[in-house]
């Protein structure tokens, strides 16, 4: 029977993985008395924290972890030589990890990462904004894959996802080899079993008292940390692996889903299990009531809808940063200046001579949108 651990004295009592608070985990343990893992358990902090990582959930999330497993033992009886075979159980877990060393190595080469080269040509003025997140979600580089790790609560690295991406769009490359994995690159195990958690799930740790924001793709959880990094942006891979017992492993946080286009309806309804559940949670409908019929048909999703948004920002941008060299050429340069004032003077005399008296005339010749208009035509 699996329960949680009895208390026996303080040495019973863990650091909670989630809020990092000290003697205040309660542990899952095995009828033997073994630990399911060092993360499966209860944190007594439940107003502060409310970290609750069941077992149920521990197995669920880990389909290749054999909840008991029969080894043989040789036992000699008392009154004879003969051996009998008798069975004994044990927790396994059989699921393989990445050693840091090869994930280490994927760190940097920014200047020929096309997703990175992307996102410093989105947001032209966030370079050290763009190398904190980067190093936040130890996004790496791969050839020309972008790597992006999966890193649970007790930094092992469960799975190291490697996407090609156009570093003109941002979108995915679409092809045979368009995406992959560190280990099947490196060849580190014909049949490596990965341990499926939320891409940015070790950030839980580092910052246990932000709100968390969940997407689908590692893309998208990148670029909305850069727009609100109020938020903890978990990435799902999929809006299939998102589940209501998944979820639970968040605590007591606030959460909110941003599903793409496609996924709205679904995660609503893993929304409404986990709030009977009581976890605080929402879903966001940004996309389902800003999304075209067409933008839907071809999954839209929060990335897209920030990227469009950022573009518009840089086109207005360019539009003042060129108004404004305009603006010192004319101020510093005499001739340009005496043209600019005598164009000022003809518009005036022109709506004079179309009945405005001398003051309206003033008034009309030196709004805002006048005199921008009359810099850029110099």
């Amino acid at each position: 029977m699996i329960q949680l651990e009895t208390y026996k004295g303080t040495r019973t009592r863990h650091t909670c993985p989630a809020c990092n608070a000290k003697g205040v985990f309660v542990r899952y343990q095995d009828e033997r008395g073994e630990y399911l893992s060092n993360d499966v358990g209860r944190c007594n902090r439940e107003s502060k924290c409310g970290y609750h990582y069941k077992p149920k959930q521990y197995f669920a999330d880990n389909p290749t972890v054999g909840k008991f497993v029969k080894t043989r033992v040789s036992h000699w009886t008392q009154n004879t030589n003969q051996t009998t075979t008798i069975v004994a159980e044990k927790q396994t877990a059989s699921y393989d990890f990445i050693a840091p060393e090869h994930l280490k190595k994927t760190l940097g080469n920014y200047d020929r990462n096309a997703f990175v080269q992307f996102l410093v040509n989105l947001f032209p003025d966030c370079a050290e904004e763009i190398q904190s997140v980067l190093k936040m979600y130890f996004v790496g580089t791969f050839d020309d894959y972008t790597c992006f790790p999966q890193i649970d609560l007790q930094m092992r690295v469960c799975k190291a996802k490697l996407i090609r991406f156009n570093p003109a769009t941002g979108k995915r490359l679409k092809g045979k080899y368009d995406t992959s994995s560190l280990p099947a690159k490196l060849k580190l195990k014909e049949d490596f079993q990965y341990k499926q958690i939320f891409f940015g799930e070790h950030l839980l740790l580092k910052y246990p008292d932000k709100p968390v924001a969940i997407v689908e793709a590692e893309k998208t959880a990148i670029i909305a940390s850069l727009c609100f990094p109020e938020f903890i942006w978990l990435g799902s891979n999929s809006k299939t692996w998102l589940k209501t017992e998944r979820l639970q492993r968040l605590g007591a946080r606030h959460i909110i889903l941003y599903p793409d286009a496609d996924g709205f309806e679904l995660w609503q309804s893993i929304a409404r299990e986990a709030q009977r559940q009581g976890l605080t949670i929402k879903v966001s409908n940004l996309i389902e009531s800003h999304a075209t019929i067409e933008q839907k048909a071809n999954g839209y999703d929060l990335a897209d809808y920030l990227i469009n948004q950022q573009n518009e920002i840089n086109e207005l941008n360019e539009v003042y940063d060129a108004y404004n060299s305009k603006v010192d050429l004319v101020l510093n340069d005499e001739t340009l200046f005496n043209g600019f004032k005598l164009f000022l003077e003809e518009q005036k005399a022109i709506a004079i001579y179309n009945g405005e008296s001398e003051a309206e005339a003033e008034r009309i010749c030196t709004q805002p949108e006048n005199l921008r208009s009359v810099v850029m035509s110099i």
